[in-house]
């Protein structure tokens, strides 16, 4: 709960220090007086807009400090999330500059402003009259059945249980959509992979194609000058036979000159590997045949794989064959794709089962305080002067959202023959406005917020409606701490502890807030009931509302 409030140079406020506790606190003053000063400092701390133009005239800077007790609230699960140190007490503190620059503590530790806003949210309920137009929103009317239903454990199996679906079904869409652009290309592709097929490429065949086509396109002229080489080696005057002669010549001459020995056998050697060198060039000559017909088929084997690497925009066999077995696997997977498919349809079906299983068990705990809600509701609009009040709640089931598959509508009457229709098309400014504080009234008893602040609740009302509201607030505050900004002394009365803003014109125009004392809330009340002139009367009127003897 709020605990305290300190500001300086805020707006109108130089400085102020003011206690909070449990239980009413009602916060009074004439229209004008600064009241909205004081909430737009608390919005500040909870991590609202910040502007230099807050800053009170003259200052340099401006400081909101609130101190909130946190203790039994179950924030610690927050703090540890965001990797903040928990403890009982939590000071909040915003700083602006007239430079412009705004920072937030939290603790002492400055903190970012998300994380301050997300806290803010769990530490203080604002309710002014524009939160009225809440109600409004099927999503709010949702929210409100949520927290008397407690269904925070089931929607949380919910949600995991929708993601869980959704995921599964973008997942068979995907394979379907993937599929289909599969299947359309699959005629191209098989095409393409009989052509690789057909072709039986073998990965080094490319080489010795190329290599025989040479030969081919060039075999005349090969042959013409291996015969030549081959007359020029075996004719009587060739190479051979000068060569045969002259070793003859040096056999003559053995056992004369050891040199002259090693010379002729240096000649016989060459004579034996020149003989085996024409040996080979004769065959060679033999093999190669001028063949058109084998160039052709050569030529146009070639040609078959010069295309597919043009084709495919590869440079070599291997990576012809890496496509033909990459081509292969597709055409796998798509004849694998119905098997797939039924088994991601299995999948969706049992995510199917267990979302609505979980859906099922959510509906039905709405559905379970329905009645005690519209009970409650239409008891408490009575009492607010509302005779009539009638008030049922519709329960439509709807396509799966992350919030369920329900569609919650308040349905509304304020006459006693009129037709319930929905809220947002019936309910005036202040019905709406007396509907949400039952509402806000039913709700506190089941959350666990440390504080509710009410911003002028009592627009359109008097009297003893005035009376009523003031002892729902005061019910509300057994359970969170209630603060209450009004302008009617019967909500006033109802306070545990009373407060209130005022202006002073001296130096400078200054806002202030003090709390009352027994004597003094008598005396306020009374000028809330008789203007600024104090009657016996008025002030004998504010001693029974306050029950002072």
């Amino acid at each position: 709960m709020l605990q305290n409030l300190h500001i300086e140079n805020y707006v109108l406020i130089k400085s102020l220090d003011i206690d909070f506790s449990r239980g009413l606190s009602v916060i009074t003053g004439e229209t004008g007086s600064g009241k909205s000063v004081i909430l737009g400092a608390i919005h500040l701390a909870l991590g609202g807009r910040a502007e230099q133009k807050v800053i009170r005239e003259g200052a340099h800077k401006c400081i909101v400090e609130a101190t909130f007790n946190i203790e039994g609230y179950d924030l610690e699960p927050f703090f540890e999330a965001n990797d903040l140190e928990y403890e009982p007490q939590c000071i909040l503190r915003r700083e602006i500059a007239d430079t412009g620059k705004s920072r937030l503590f939290l603790n002492d530790s400055p903190c970012a402003v998300n994380i301050v806003k997300d806290l803010g949210e769990r530490l203080i309920d604002i309710h002014s009259q524009h939160n009225n137009l809440l109600l409004r929103e099927n999503s709010f009317q949702l929210q409100v059945i949520d927290v008397m239903a407690d269904t925070a454990p089931l929607m949380t199996v919910y949600q995991q249980d929708f993601k869980h679906y959704k995921t599964t079904e973008k997942a068979l869409q995907e394979l379907l959509t993937l599929a289909q652009q599969k299947s359309a290309d699959r005629d191209y592709l098989e095409f393409q992979y009989k052509q690789l097929a057909e072709a039986r490429l073998s990965a080094d065949e490319q080489e010795s194609l190329e290599e025989e086509r040479r030969i081919l396109e060039h075999a005349g002229e090969i042959q013409q000058n291996l015969q030549g080489i081959s007359e020029c080696m075996h004719n009587d005057a060739g190479v051979l036979s000068q060569l045969n002669h002259a070793e003859n010549l040096l056999q003559n001459l053995k056992g004369m000159d050891t040199e002259l020995d090693e010379l002729s056998e240096r000649i016989r050697s060459s004579v034996i590997e020149l003989k085996d060198a024409a040996d080979e060039i004769r065959r060679k000559s033999e093999q190669i045949q001028d063949d058109p017909q084998r160039l052709a088929e050569v030529s146009e084997r070639l040609d078959t794989i010069y295309s597919l690497q043009q084709k495919h925009r590869v440079n070599t066999i291997a990576k012809l064959l890496d496509i033909q077995i990459q081509m292969e696997k597709e055409l796998n997977g798509l004849d694998n794709f119905d098997e797939e498919r039924a088994k991601m349809e299995r999948e969706l079906a049992e995510a199917m089962k267990r979302m609505t299983s979980s859906s099922e068990a959510l509906s039905k705990a709405r559905a379970s305080v329905k009645k005690s809600l519209e009970d409650g509701l239409a008891s408490q609009l009575r009492e607010l002067g509302i005779p009539n009040a009638k008030i049922a709640i519709d329960q439509q089931p709807t396509a799966p959202t992350l919030s369920g598959c329900d569609q919650i509508s308040f349905l509304f009457s304020a006459n006693k023959s009129g037709v319930l229709q929905p809220v947002v098309k019936i309910a005036s400014g202040g019905e709406m406005a007396r509907l949400m504080l039952c509402i806000k009234s039913m709700m506190a008893s089941k959350t666990n917020l440390p504080t509710i602040i009410f911003d002028e609740i009592d627009t359109g009302i008097s009297g003893a409606v005035a009376a009523k509201t003031g002892t729902i607030l005061r019910k509300m505050a057994e359970n969170t701490q209630v603060i209450c900004i009004t302008h009617l002394p019967q909500i006033a009365a109802k306070g545990d502890l009373h407060y209130r803003v005022y202006k002073t014109e001296e130096s400078a125009t200054e806002a202030n807030m003090i709390q009352l004392s027994e004597n003094e809330r008598i005396t306020e009340i009374a000028k809330m009931l008789s203007g600024d002139k104090i009657t016996e009367a008025a002030m004998q009127n504010a001693q029974e509302l306050l029950g002072v003897n």
